[in-house]
């Protein structure tokens, strides 16, 4: 008997996320953009917004002229990444043998078998995986069938689970699959429609190797795979069981050495199954379960992957000496974060003229002290506001300085504040400063955000009365005046 695939497959998984994250947008037309601007592209939409005519491609801006409800945000590829991790983990407790499509953000292949034993038959097994995708905030299909992408064509026109019976009833409903349906490439998707072909029934009756012939070698491997005549091994995802530790402390205890010398022995025994394990660590959470309070966490993250136990204690008694516990602890849960293993971690002898991870590690140690968010730099993001131009972000390493061609002379530097400050107004409608401000250049006109909340500025240069060149605005909404930085 053929081995048996089973398909989840999450459609337009963007922007369910999108609806998980905004729930108030339940009953709006719904969209994904590449970016918070009013220019910013299209790329999902949901049916509310295509029976609009908002599609694909357009313009926020010029879909907004189609529906004022249509509601759209970007969705970070980072929370699209922790959105998929998410799902695998669910995935993975179902059956050891799960691998994430590379190509398609809301499809994975697992492996059904050996899970009769757990769920019983593959219809209550698949029934099961869907029950946890729903948990999760999402909506598909799960298909068991015996070929991959035969059984992802019939998962993109059906929801919750299915079970195929033979491989003539999978070859039967995946021929009805349009088309459209099937992310083929538009070239192809359009030369086979000019030959009334509009299923993938059609497609497949075409002989392979006319195929190859007349639309190229990815048309004659799309073919191949659909047919379930190229079947690739699957390559399930790593299954990293969590590394946790944990100490009871009797009498309950709050003393920072105590402590320190009890997370000790906890390290040195998740070190060690690290080491079993061939990983390293790349970081550290301790929970302090309290005697009368609720559970603290601190996260300790090193400067790289590592083994040395002895630099991951410093990093743990650098964070033990600002964290202040609300009762004393009566358990402690260390768990590691498994990182893979490099060379550099066995080398025996470290570089003596420069060590380039010097400035790493002394990071690593004001984050310890003082949090994640002590060491930051600037980040340059869109937004049409000024202050929304960039945004603080955590800094792990510095790259080594590179020299730069010497500035020009006379270039100045505009300081801008992160908010804008407000100046009282003068009679004669001129912001008041000390010293007086002279003459003021402008206006520059700033209006947008009629997408958002409508904002209309007109900025000025300013030049006091002691020589400083101030940047400030007049906001014509709140009728009011604001400095917004100065000019060196």
């Amino acid at each position: 008997m053929r081995a048996r695939v089973a398909c989840l497959d999450v459609p337009a998984l963007p922007l369910q996320l999108l609806s998980r994250q905004r729930p108030e947008w339940a009953d709006a037309p719904l969209a994904v953009v590449e970016a918070d601007h009013p220019q910013a592209k299209i790329l999902w939409v949901d049916r509310r917004a295509a029976r609009k005519r908002v599609r694909v491609g357009m313009r926020y801006a010029s879909a907004l002229q189609l529906s004022r409800e249509l509601r759209a945000a970007p969705v970070p590829e980072a929370a699209l990444r922790a959105a998929r991790a998410e799902i695998l983990e669910a995935l993975q407790a179902r059956t050891p043998r799960v691998e994430p499509d590379p190509a398609r953000a809301g499809v994975y292949w697992l492996d059904p078998s050996g899970m009769g034993n757990l769920f019983g038959p593959l219809e209550r097994w698949s029934a099961n995986v869907h029950d946890a995708l729903t948990v999760l905030g999402f909506d598909g299909a799960v298909v068991v069938g015996f070929g991959r992408l035969p059984s992802w064509a019939i998962a993109r026109v059906r929801r919750g689970p299915f079970v195929i019976e033979s491989p003539a009833e999978e070859a039967r409903l995946a021929g009805r699959v349009p088309l459209t349906r099937l992310e083929v490439p538009p070239e192809l998707r359009d030369a086979l429609l000019a030959l009334g072909i509009t299923d993938l029934g059609g497609f497949l009756s075409l002989p392979r190797g006319d195929v190859g012939t007349r639309f190229g070698a990815e048309a004659r491997a799309l073919h191949a795979r659909f047919a379930d005549a190229l079947r690739d091994p699957m390559q399930p995802a790593p299954f990293v069981e969590p590394i946790v530790m944990d100490a009871e402390l009797e009498p309950p205890d709050d003393d920072q050495h105590r402590l320190l010398f009890c997370i000790k022995g906890a390290l040195h025994a998740l070190l060690h199954e690290l080491a079993r394990r061939s990983l390293a660590l790349g970081a550290l959470t301790i929970t302090f379960e309290l005697e009368r309070a609720e559970p603290q966490v601190v996260r300790i993250e090193p400067a790289r992957a590592t083994r040395d136990g002895l630099s991951v204690l410093e990093l743990v008694r650098l964070r033990l000496a600002s964290l202040r516990l609300a009762s004393p602890a009566e358990r402690l849960v260390l768990t590691a974060e498994p990182a893979s293993l490099d060379g550099t971690q066995l080398a025996l002898f470290g570089g003596r003229r420069k060590d380039p991870e010097a400035s790493a590690r002394g990071i690593a140690r004001l984050r310890a002290m003082f949090g994640d968010a002590a060491v930051t730099r600037a980040r340059l993001k869109d937004g049409w506001l000024p202050e929304n131009g960039w945004a603080w972000e955590p800094v792990a390493s510095i790259d080594e300085p590179r020299p730069r061609a010497a500035p020009e002379r006379g270039r100045l530097v505009r300081r801008v504040l992160s908010r804008p400050e407000p100046l009282p107004t003068g009679p004669d409608r001129r912001p008041l400063t000390r010293p007086a401000l002279g003459a003021l250049t402008g206006p520059y006109r700033l209006q947008g955000g009629w997408w958002v909340r409508e904002a209309a500025r007109d900025y000025y240069f300013g030049e006091r009365e002691d020589g400083a060149l101030l940047w400030l605005f007049f906001d014509r909404r709140r009728e009011r005046w604001f400095l917004h930085g100065q000019v060196d």
